[in-house]
C-alpha cells in the first residue's frame, strides 16, 4: 500500500465511496474493511447513542451566532424568567404532558424523575438547574400518602453515556418512541422516609423555586406564516413603565371567529368585553363603569332600548326627530318638538290625550301641587293652596285634626302624601326633638321649646321640594320603612306639620287622613257613576244620611227601622212576585237570640287557635298555632259536601316573624275515612292555609 500523501484527493464525494478502517468485533487477524459513505451516514442518523455522542437533547433546537464578533450576537436567546410558586405539574384537573416519579437508590439516595414525552412543555418552560439553585420545595401525592422535599441538585444528563446511573438525566425508549427523564436528587422532609421504588405521583405541585425560562428574539422578527398559540397568552410590551407601551399594528382583519372570541378591555375582575355571535355586537363585562362617547356621534338607525326577548313587548325607541316609547299592548307615547302625543298600535293619534300616565291606586307618587294646565294652546291657572287647608275652590276649607289623646311627640321624618298615610323619604336630622313636646288631646299647634326652636326650625327650613315635614307619637318604635316605602302599621297616627311661624314659634299640624271638609256652597254635583261611603258605621247612630230627591239636598236624619213579619217574593227566571214558601239553607250558622231577632250567616264558624291534639268539627275554620311538640288533628266522619278549614301558623311568632319550626302538626281521619285516598297528612309546609272538602269514599277529604 502506497503512502497516503500519494493518493489523488477526491473533491467530489458520493455516496458509494469506500473508506478503510478495521472491523473491532472481528477475530480474525485480516480485520480490515470498507466502509461506504452511505453506510456511514445512516449510522450516524440511527446508531446508538453509546457509539455517537449526542449532546443535544430531544425537543431543543441551537442557537445561531454571528461570526466575527467577540461577544454572542443570539438571534434568538433564552434567559431565565419569573420565579414561581404553587406551580401544579399533575392533578385531578391538570395534566402538563409530564409524569411526575420517586425513586430511591440503594444508598437510600431518594430523586424525583420529571418524564417530558419530547413535547417541550416541561423542558422548554422551566430552567432545570435552578430548581437546585433555588432549593425548590414540593409536595405530592403517591397511593394516597403525602410526601414533601426540596431539590438538592439537578442531575445534568450525559446522552453519550450507555449505562446512565437511575439517577440521572437520560434518554428511555419505549419501542421507537423516545422520551427523556429529567432527574433530581431531593431530600425530604423530617419525619418522611421512602424505601419503595419508582412509583408515580397523583398529584405534584413545585410550591417554590420553579424559574419560568423566557425566549427573547433580537431585532425584527419576521414570520412568513401563521403564528399559532394554542396555549398561553401573548403579551405586548410591558406592565412597567406604563409610559413605554409597544403597538400592535395588523394590515388585515382581527378575526373572532366564535362566541367565546373576545376583545378585553381591562383585567380579569374588573373589563368590558366585545364579542359577537355572528349577528349582534355585544357589549358587556364585569365594569361598573359607562361607555362614554367623547366625540360627535351620528347614528343612521333608530337606537332601541330593548329588554325582552320579542321586538314588540315594550320599547324605547329613539329615532332622528322623535322618541318613543312602545307597551305591551303596541300603544305608544311619542315626544318630539310638538309634544307629547299617545297613539295607538298603528300610529294613530288617541282621541284620549293624558296630561300623566294611568297608575294604580296606591301606586301614584306625590309630585307636588298642580299650579297652571294647558288646554290646546291655553294656559289656566289654578288657585292657589295656603297653609296645607284645601282652599282651591270658593267655599272649600279644611279643619284639621288633633290626636285622639294627649302625646309627645316622637321621631321626625320627610315624606309625601299618600291616600290617608304618607310615603318615608328619609329621617330628620336630628331624628328627633332633644325633649319631646307635650300636645293636648285635639290640639292641631304647639308652641316649640326653647330648647328645640333651633332644631325644629332647621327640620321645617330643610324639606325637600314636593315633600313634608312630619312627625309621630313617642310610643311610636317600629323602624320606618325604605325611601319610598308606605308607613301601613294602622297603630300609627302620623301628624303633617303645616306652618311653622318663626316669630311665635307657633307650629301648626294635623293628623293625616283626619280632620273635617267644610263645602260651603249652593250646589255640590256629583257627575260619577258611583258614590263610594267608605266606611259605614257598626255601632247604634242617632243620625244619618239622608238625600231627598225633590231639592236634591244632603241632610242627617234619625233612622228608625221597625221589625215586622211580611211575606217574601222573589222574581227569578221569568216569574214575578212569586211568594217563597221555604227557605233552605247548606252550611248554615244560626244565632237566635231572646229578643226574637234571628241571624242566619252562611259560612264557617272560628273553631280557635290550636296548640293541642284537638277532634275538628264540620265548618269550623282552625288555626294550628306554634307547638312544642308534634301535634295531631283529629277529623270528624265526613259526609259529601262537609268542610274544615285550616290556616297553619306554627312558623310564625308573636310578631309574624318567620322561625324555622322544630315539630309539625298532622291530619288524621276518624279511623275509615281517606285524605286524599290516604290514611293521614303531614302539613310540611307550615305557613299554608286551605280548606280540607269531604266528596266521597274512595277519595276522602280532598285539598280544596
Amino acid at each position: 500500500m502506497a503512502k497516503i500523501s500519494t493518493y489523488t484527493i477526491d473533491s467530489t464525494i458520493e455516496g458509494d465511496d469506500k473508506l478503510l478502517g478495521t472491523d473491532s468485533a472481528s477475530t480474525s487477524a485480516l480485520a480490515t474493511r470498507n466502509y461506504t459513505i452511505d453506510s456511514l451516514k445512516a449510522y450516524i442518523q440511527t446508531g446508538s447513542p453509546a457509539n455517537i455522542t449526542d449532546t443535544i437533547p430531544l425537543g431543543f433546537a441551537l442557537t445561531v451566532n454571528r461570526e466575527g464578533t467577540n461577544y454572542e450576537r443570539a438571534l434568538v436567546r433564552t434567559l431565565a424568567g419569573s420565579t414561581l410558586t404553587n406551580v401544579v405539574l399533575k392533578s385531578a384537573t391538570v395534566n402538563t404532558g409530564s409524569d411526575i416519579y420517586l425513586n430511591t437508590l440503594g444508598s437510600g439516595q431518594v430523586f424525583l424523575i420529571i418524564r417530558d414525552y419530547n413535547n417541550g412543555q416541561f423542558a422548554v418552560d422551566y430552567d432545570l438547574a435552578d430548581f437546585a439553585a433555588n432549593s425548590a420545595t414540593w409536595s405530592g401525592t403517591i397511593s394516597g400518602v403525602a410526601h414533601t422535599g426540596t431539590v438538592a441538585t439537578f442531575n445534568a444528563p450525559d446522552f453519550s453515556n450507555a449505562s446512565p446511573a437511575a439517577n440521572d438525566t437520560q434518554y428511555v425508549g419505549s419501542g421507537s418512541t423516545k422520551y427523556t427523564d429529567w432527574a433530581f436528587n431531593v431530600t425530604l422532609d423530617a419525619g418522611q422516609t421512602y424505601t419503595g421504588g419508582q412509583v408515580a405521583f397523583t398529584e405534584f405541585t413545585f410550591l417554590t423555586g420553579a424559574t419560568q425560562i423566557e425566549t427573547q428574539a433580537i431585532g425584527t422578527l419576521k414570520v412568513t406564516r401563521n403564528i399559532e398559540v394554542p396555549d398561553g397568552d401573548v403579551t405586548i410590551g410591558t406592565v412597567t413603565p406604563t409610559t413605554d407601551p409597544h403597538n400592535l399594528t395588523v394590515y388585515g382583519d382581527i378575526k373572532l371567529p366564535t362566541s367565546e372570541s373576545r376583545i378585553k378591555f381591562g383585567g380579569d375582575t374588573n373589563n368590558v368585553l366585545m364579542s359577537t355571535d355572528g349577528n349582534d355586537l355585544t357589549v358587556s363585562g364585569t365594569g361598573t363603569g359607562s361607555n362614554l362617547v367623547t366625540n360627535a356621534t351620528r347614528f343612521t338607525q333608530d337606537i332601541v332600548k330593548d329588554t325582552n326577548a320579542t321586538s314588540t313587548d315594550g320599547r324605547t325607541i329613539m329615532g332622528q326627530n322623535t322618541f318613543t316609547a312602545i307597551n305591551t299592548d303596541g300603544t305608544r307615547g311619542v315626544l318630539s318638538n310638538e309634544g307629547v302625543e299617545l297613539q295607538n298600535s298603528s300610529g294613530v293619534a288617541l282621541s284620549e290625550q293624558q296630561v300623566s300616565g294611568n297608575a294604580l291606586q296606591g301606586g301614584l307618587t306625590n309630585q307636588g301641587f298642580l299650579t297652571s294646565i294647558k288646554v290646546d294652546n291655553n294656559w289656566f291657572s289654578l288657585p292657589t293652596l295656603s297653609a296645607g287647608v284645601a282652599e282651591a275652590l270658593p267655599g272649600l276649607s279644611e279643619t284639621l285634626a288633633g290626636p285622639p289623646t294627649a302625646i309627645t311627640t316622637g321621631r321626625l321624618f320627610y315624606g309625601t302624601q299618600n291616600s290617608a298615610g304618607a310615603l318615608f323619604q328619609a329621617a330628620t336630622s336630628p331624628t328627633s326633638l332633644t325633649t319631646g313636646e307635650s300636645i293636648s288631646q285635639n290640639a292641631t299647634s304647639v308652641t316649640i321649646s326653647s330648647g328645640n326652636r333651633t332644631d325644629f326650625s332647621a327640620m321645617f327650613a330643610g324639606v325637600p321640594t314636593g315633600q313634608n315635614l312630619y312627625f309621630v307619637e313617642s310610643t311610636y318604635t317600629t323602624a320606618f320603612p325604605a325611601a319610598g316605602g308606605q308607613i301601613l302599621d294602622a297603630s300609627v297616627n302620623i301628624y303633617l306639620v303645616v306652618t311653622f311661624n318663626t316669630t311665635t314659634y307657633v307650629a301648626t299640624f294635623g293628623r293625616q287622613g283626619f280632620g273635617t271638609i267644610n263645602i260651603s256652597t249652593s250646589t255640590f254635583n256629583i257627575d260619577s257613576e258611583t258614590v263610594k261611603l267608605n266606611t259605614i258605621p257598626q255601632a247604634p247612630k242617632s243620625n244619618y244620611l239622608y238625600y231627598d230627591t225633590a231639592t236634591k239636598a244632603i241632610s242627617h236624619n234619625p233612622l228608625n227601622v221597625l221589625g215586622s213579619a211580611n211575606g217574601a217574593t222573589y222574581d227569578f227566571g221569568g216569574n214575578t212576585d212569586v211568594p217563597v214558601v221555604s227557605i233552605d239553607f247548606d252550611n248554615l250558622v244560626i244565632s237566635a237570640p231572646a229578643n226574637g231577632i234571628v241571624t242566619l250567616k252562611q259560612g264557617h264558624t272560628y273553631g280557635g287557635a290550636l296548640t293541642a291534639d284537638t277532634t275538628a268539627a264540620n265548618y269550623n275554620h282552625y288555626i294550628l298555632s306554634n307547638i312544642t311538640a308534634d301535634k295531631t288533628l283529629t277529623l270528624p266522619a265526613g259526609t259529601v259536601g262537609d268542610s274544615i278549614k285550616l290556616t297553619n301558623m306554627s312558623s310564625l311568632d308573636a310578631s309574624g316573624a318567620y322561625v324555622q319550626p322544630s315539630y309539625i302538626w298532622s291530619i288524621a281521619t276518624n279511623g275509615s275515612d281517606k285524605i286524599m285516598r290516604a290514611t293521614s297528612l303531614t302539613l310540611d309546609a307550615s305557613t299554608e292555609s286551605f280548606e280540607l272538602l269531604y266528596t266521597d269514599a274512595a277519595n276522602g277529604w280532598v285539598i280544596n
